[in-house]
């Protein structure tokens, strides 16, 4: 559930994200255009090109917060991407006409004060226009892009929270699979494996495949008192699951534990094991 809470820490993490960027696009294309004006013989060309990318940067900076709000509300996921694709067709050509016909006023208010002749458009506002829609849309779907990756690390900040919680206050390890959660009390986890991207969980009653890092359910189960042990970079078990440590040789060792099985124990573990 999206909460005002997290909406406020979205809208804040992705304006900062897109500033630093917009902040860089300045520098980069300011400078950029100012060289090809020096090259082509203009004398004088840096504060202008730096002013001309200027103005464009600040109004997308100010739009920022209007095409945040209009993603808040109709935003593009899977089950809701029929209805907020026309949305956002007319907001990104809404933002493109806003875009031009601001920066062009800022650019004429601007450009008799600082360089003392007027400012021309290229080609009249429908000329304009077209010329700057096709960067404006790629500037709009970088809006919405950082806006969603944002959002997905808040949530999986905010899921990680409560699931710390659960664990320390109800000794529940909460686990995630697809669309399904999984809550498994503590004691129940015997030892767990790396499967690529996901952690493979033993219990008595079977196996669950969750999508977390071994590091993450150490720390989950470490909240929930069930004293983890790691064996090796791709294994860990609880320590009361651990009925006999055996060498294998070279400093290597196996764990054999209380449900019948084996886990390697690598030397660079087997000192806290």
């Amino acid at each position: 559930m999206h909460t005002p809470d997290l909406e406020r820490r979205v809208l804040r993490g992705a304006f900062l994200f897109y500033l630093i960027a917009s902040l860089g696009f300045w520098l980069v294309n300011g400078l950029s255009l100012a060289e090809e004006w020096r090259r082509a013989g203009e004398a004088g060309v840096w504060l202008r090109a730096l002013t001309l990318e200027g103005t464009s940067n600040l109004v997308i900076l100010a739009l920022f917060v209007p095409v945040a709000l209009l993603e808040r509300r109709f935003p593009l996921s899977l089950e809701r991407w029929r209805t907020a694709l026309p949305v956002h067709a007319l907001g990104v050509t809404a933002f493109s006409l806003v875009h031009i016909v601001t920066m062009d006023g800022l650019r004429a208010l601007l450009w008799p004060l600082m360089f003392g002749f007027s400012y021309e458009t290229y080609g009249g506002l429908f000329g304009e226009f077209f010329y700057e829609f096709r960067k404006d849309v790629l500037t709009y779907a970088l809006m919405l892009a950082v806006l969603a990756i944002v959002r997905e690390l808040e949530d999986a900040r905010q899921r990680l929270r409560a699931a710390r919680e659960d664990a320390r206050a109800d000794h529940v390890i909460t686990l995630r699979s697809g669309g399904r959660e999984i809550r498994l009390p503590a004691s129940e986890i015997i030892s767990a494996s790396a499967a690529g991207n996901y952690v493979e969980v033993i219990t008595p009653t079977g196996a669950h495949l969750a999508r977390m890092t071994l590091t993450r359910l150490i720390g989950l189960l470490d909240a929930a008192g069930a004293d983890p042990v790691r064996l090796h970079r791709s294994h860990l078990t609880v320590r009361p699951a651990i009925r006999e440590l055996v060498p294998t040789g070279d400093g290597d060792a196996e764990a054999r534990l209380s449900d019948g099985r084996s886990l390697p124990v690598s030397r660079g573990y087997r000192t806290q094991v």
